[in-house]
């Protein structure tokens, strides 16, 4: 989406979330509303109460009864049952505001029977005013209201279309104190439950009125044919089967016949026709009695809901294009309503959907409209940028590799203008441990582009620089007229590219690794002249080069040779083609073996044995010397734990770690898996690191450190004076032991700089109470010259060469017996360079 339909879109939202708040808080909707809350209603599950009795002074009752209205003796005589029949309780919802002049005595009858019962309850309803004029009470005789046992109002609510569809919780004159008619009945039932409500809202109908209402709830209608149990007058009065039907239930006497009392149009008028009012009364009652009466929204929770929920309907409509929105649309729609049937049957409050509808009805075509007309904007610079991005990378803007393809096409063809002398390089920037893990995501894209931008101005115009991945870059040279142009060029690339560069207030410091193929010596076709740079870029980022590589047969056969060994390197483990051998290391004074360092050889069938000075780059090269250093670890530690076992220590293991172990985040796991793993005492393992893994960054070294020393694990600088650290460093660092490197030990005897140099180790070593071991010892005359000298352990062919653990088995047999090693012992003679 463009900036421009965001903010399209985000105005149509405002427009459609305010349309829904006005909506909400007027009566516009209010039929749609309504008629969505009948569908909603006939379509629930929902039973009246059993517990209901509606004796109905039906046709059939006038027809043997007489004409209506009947006698007050009459209804005493029917109260007289009902007691009898132990109705639960018994409300007449029939107005008895006058006295019967043709019988007083009737009037006291009705009012004794209303006493013996015990559980009577009159109606009370406002009066049809005319217009404008005050609402008065419609109350029931003194005698009756006093003998009755509760009095409730029979009011109710009429929509603006005509259907009932609610009633109120209480309602009078002046305050709302009046229970509803159904409640009253409830109450004196026993059942003592009020609905939740706030009895300070109140619902006048206006205030010079005076009658007001409070605690509106929409009735729960049961649309079957026979969903209340209706037994007529006269049966009552005559028929003692009816008893059954009665006990302790909650009777309503009221009118139901033709022409006769009230009848109101209810949601299930479809099915019943008009209603009479006793037996809307017992749909009231019913929801009582199972709580399920339906509270309408408080005015503030309903406008804050439609406006949430229109927010996110709109959002969603204009945040997709037009076809799919119209899919968003329905699916919006359906759960408004579907949010509206949830409340309604679990949360049984109502909440009215037109308002929140209706805005997106009128948003649908509205948005369609203008995504149409922006869309055919849209797609026509769409065509412009995609051809743009098809011949560019993303990150940089650069040409990619489709373009370097072409220009070298035209090239190889001999379309391209010209001398006859180009030059393709192919750089790597990578930085060691990852660009992106330096500096963050976003900043090694800053930092990608700067080396596009000191890539382009290192170069002429009309030169290529071209962005082939995320860290390699191609720089195709025309118009040159000999192979030493080439060269000064990539020479003045290099130098460009191995400044430091700024990102986020930090100086990169990158390693570029180049590889160079000239047209037409190197390659007469473009896709060999691309290959070529690859192998020399490649060759040159395997010897961690800063120099150019130029392509030639040589280079090609050692890279061919390079990935041979690394395609065997990477099954090797598998078939298990390593083995560790251990070289002693011995106190100076008495020749006892106090120690073995692993060292790891590779037999493999085709290759035949391998140094590690061979496959370890490759290895630290592919990634896989984490695993080979692991297993190493684990092995050697299982091997020495087994001697110790055997009474041929105690031994301790020195195993070195690659730079790229130490740095990886997982060595103290390792270390203490392998440990766990072997049952090997955490002091009995050593752990050599070289300089150039410690130097490179101090800060993670140290706590690398710390943590190994927290396990126990003992450490030493392995190859010490090789590097380019100072021995003030020393003191940065938990080390325990120095090993002073064996090309020191080598020419100790022959070149006095050397010995002042070693000299210096071992004394600066002692101040700083750490143990000094001396590696390549090979003669008698240098173990004498490093003992003499405060060395505290040797190590080097004199005392044996570097053996399997069987054959080591009698060397160290013979240094537990007390007999010390000496030289000339018998061993396998192979180059010492370690893991």
């Amino acid at each position: 989406m463009t900036s421009r339909s965001r903010e399209s879109g985000l105005l149509m939202v405002a427009v459609l979330t305010v349309c829904g708040y006005l909506l909400a808080g007027g009566e516009a909707l209010e039929r749609v509303d309504h008629l969505i809350y009948d569908h909603f209603l006939s379509a629930q599950q929902y039973h009246a109460d059993e517990r209901i009795v509606i004796v109905a002074v039906d046709d059939s009752s006038l027809k043997r009864l007489g004409r209506w209205p009947w006698s007050r003796a009459r209804h005493a005589q029917l109260l007289d049952r009902l007691t009898a029949m132990q109705a639960r309780a018994v409300g007449f919802d029939i107005l008895f505001s006058e006295s019967q002049s043709s019988d007083p005595e009737a009037d006291w009858q009705f009012a004794e029977a209303m006493a013996r019962n015990g559980k009577t309850i009159m109606a009370v309803a406002p009066s049809n005013p005319l217009p404008n004029s005050a609402i008065t009470e419609v109350m029931p005789l003194p005698i009756f209201a006093a003998e009755a046992a509760g009095i409730g109002h029979v009011d109710i609510e009429v929509d603006t279309d005509g259907v009932c569809r609610s009633f109120y919780l209480f309602a009078g004159l002046g305050e709302p104190h009046w229970p509803s008619f159904a409640l009253a009945l409830l109450r004196v039932g026993g059942e003592n439950v009020t609905p939740d409500y706030d009895p300070k809202l109140i619902d006048a109908r206006g205030p010079s009125l005076g009658w007001t209402r409070s605690g509106r709830y929409f009735v729960p209608f049961d649309p079957s044919d026979d969903a209340l149990e209706v037994i007529p007058y006269h049966k009552v009065l005559n028929d003692d089967a009816v008893a059954a039907r009665i006990k302790d239930k909650f009777v309503i006497v009221g009118s139901t016949a033709t022409g006769l009392g009230d009848v109101i149009s209810t949601p299930v008028s479809t099915n019943h026709q008009r209603m009479p009012g006793v037996e809307l009364t017992a749909h009231i009652l019913s929801g009582l009695l199972q709580e399920q009466l339906v509270r309408q929204m408080d005015g503030l929770t309903y406008r804050v809901l439609t406006v949430i929920l229109v927010g996110l309907a709109a959002l969603w409509m204009v945040s997709v294009s037009f076809p799919v929105a119209m899919l968003s649309f329905v699916t919006s729609v359906a759960g408004i309503l579907a949010f509206t049937a949830l409340w309604l049957f679990v949360g049984h409050q109502w909440f009215p959907p037109a308002a929140a509808i209706a805005p997106l009805v009128i948003g649908l075509p509205v948005w369609g409209a203008w995504s149409l007309l922006a869309e055919k904007q849209i797609n026509r610079s769409l065509t412009d940028r995609m051809q743009h991005q098809a011949l560019h990378h993303s990150t940089t803007d650069l040409p990619n590799q489709y373009v370097l393809e072409e220009r070298l096409r035209k090239l190889s063809s001999g379309t391209a203008d010209g001398d006859p002398v180009a030059a393709l390089m192919i750089v790597h920037t990578k930085w060691p441990g990852g660009i992106n893990n330096l500096v963050g995501h976003s900043s090694g894209d800053r930092l990608l582009r700067a080396v596009a931008r000191r890539l382009s101005d290192a170069v002429r115009t009309d030169d290529l620089v071209a962005h082939l991945n995320g860290d390699d870059f191609a720089v195709l040279i025309q118009n040159l007229t000999d192979p030493d142009s080439a060269l000064r060029i990539a020479h003045n690339l290099m130098t460009a590219l191995q400044q430091p560069v700024e990102v986020d207030n930090k100086q990169i410091f990158l390693s570029p690794r180049m590889g160079l193929s000239l047209w037409p010596r190197d390659g007469q076709d473009g896709n060999t002249l691309l290959r070529n740079a690859y192998i020399a870029m490649y060759r040159a980022r395997v010897e961690q080069s800063g120099m150019t590589c130029v392509y030639s047969e040589a280079i090609a056969e050692e890279v061919q040779a390079h990935s041979q060994l690394e395609q065997a390197l990477v099954s090797a483990m598998e078939r298990g083609e390593f083995e560790v051998y251990y070289q002693p290391q011995v106190v100076t004074q008495s020749g006892r073996i106090v120690g073995v360092e692993a060292l790891l050889r590779w037999q493999n069938p085709e290759l035949g044995l391998v140094y590690p000075g061979t496959f370890i780059p490759v290895a630290e090269h592919n990634g896989l010397i984490q695993a080979i250093g692991g297993w190493v670890l684990r092995t050697a530690c299982m091997q020495v734990q087994r001697w110790n076992e055997q009474g041929l220590g105690p031994l301790r293991l020195a195993v070195n770690l690659s730079p790229l172990q130490f740095a990886d985040g997982n060595i103290v796991a390792e270390v203490r898996s392998a440990l766990t793993e072997s049952g090997l005492d955490p002091r009995s393992l050593e752990l050599e690191i070289t300089e150039s893994a410690l130097m490179q960054n101090m800060e993670l070294a140290t706590e690398a450190m710390r943590l190994l020393k927290e396990e126990g694990v003992k450490l030493a600088i392995d190859d010490f004076g090789t590097g380019y650290s100072s021995l003030s460093n020393l003191q940065h660092f938990p080390l325990d032991r120095i090993k002073i490197d064996q090309s020191f030990t080598r020419e100790i005897n022959n070149n006095p700089n050397v010995r002042e140099i070693t000299l210096t180790i071992i004394t600066m070593a002692k101040k700083l109470r750490l143990e000094v071991i001396a590696e390549g010892v090979e003669t008698e005359s240098q173990a004498d010259f490093l003992g003499q000298h405060g060395c505290d352990e040797l190590q080097g062919y004199f005392f044996g060469h570097p053996l399997p653990a069987v054959e080591l088995a009698d060397l160290l047999d013979a240094s537990a017996a007390g007999r010390p090693v000496k030289a000339g012992q018998p061993g396998k003679s192979t180059l010492n360079t370690n893991l």
